[in-house]
């Protein structure tokens, strides 16, 4: 998934308007960066911002690219993402904001952590946990590369059938320059109607808003061009108080060997 920590980020430092801004810093904040791996099940996965308890396996990698639009602001997203290990996974992302009158990239990396043992099996269905942490850049035009935040999420999936899943992220994130944090809540809600495409919505709030952002609402869908290889999708967002919304659109490239 998307990958955008501290989304953003949903990423993802602020690349466009207040409410694109918002949006990038929340996919830095939630971590965003895209670390899911996209299954024949409804797991997360760009075009999500909320993550999944899973990793990519050992030895494969995905790609993911999109752009956002807010009125006339911008942002050309790349997001990279390799399993280490089984149940370790490494990730990150770049953003490019247009125009870059303050801002002139953002960039992030995270290493997230789900192995097999928890797993846990239900009446309703499989529940996965995970850890995810990690760290957020931007490079202002009067200066270069700085760190901007950090950040660690607790991960749960529910799986209730190949077609429908639960995604809850709850954790901490801290601004770098403010030395100020809060607790960050993503939750998410995906359905495959068909093996061909899924749908999903989702919320990402957290207690600070006057320091994170309000809450952003998400619906979205993916279509896959080659089954569980090569996806296109597409969002629509919403921050409270706003009525401007967020669009992206992009693809997903997966199951990559080196």
């Amino acid at each position: 998934m998307q990958p955008h920590l501290f989304h953003t980020s949903p990423a993802a430092g602020s690349h466009m308007s207040p409410y694109a801004l918002h949006a990038a810093a929340s996919r830095g904040l939630l971590l965003i960066l895209l670390l899911a791996i996209a299954a024949p099940s409804a797991l997360a996965g760009r075009p999500l911002s909320s993550d999944d308890a899973a990793t990519a396996p050992a030895g494969s990698c995905q790609l993911e690219g999109w752009g956002e639009k807010a009125g006339s602001s911008r942002a050309w997203v790349l997001a990279p993402a390799c399993g280490l290990t089984e149940g370790l996974e490494l990730g990150g992302d770049y953003s490019r904001p247009q125009p870059r009158d303050e801002i002139r990239g953002e960039a992030s990396i995270a290493l997230k952590w789900a192995p097999a043992s928890w797993q846990l099996p239900t009446a309703i269905g499989q529940l996965n946990f995970g850890l995810k942490a990690g760290l957020s850049f931007d490079r202002p035009v009067s200066s270069g590369w700085r760190r901007s935040a950090s950040g660690l999420l607790g991960l749960a999936t529910l799986t209730l059938s190949e077609e429908a899943a639960f995604h809850l992220n709850l954790g901490h994130h801290k601004e770098r320059l403010s030395g100020q944090g809060g607790t960050v809540l993503n939750l998410a809600g995906v359905w495959m109607p068909d093996p061909r495409g899924l749908l999903f919505a989702e919320i990402q709030t957290n207690d600070r808003p006057a320091l994170l952002g309000a809450t952003v609402r998400t619906v979205g869908g993916l279509w896959w061009l080659s089954p569980d290889k090569l996806g296109l999708s597409i969002t629509a967002s919403r921050q409270n108080g706003s009525s401007q919304t967020l669009w992206t659109a992009g693809f997903g490239w997966y199951g990559l060997e080196f």
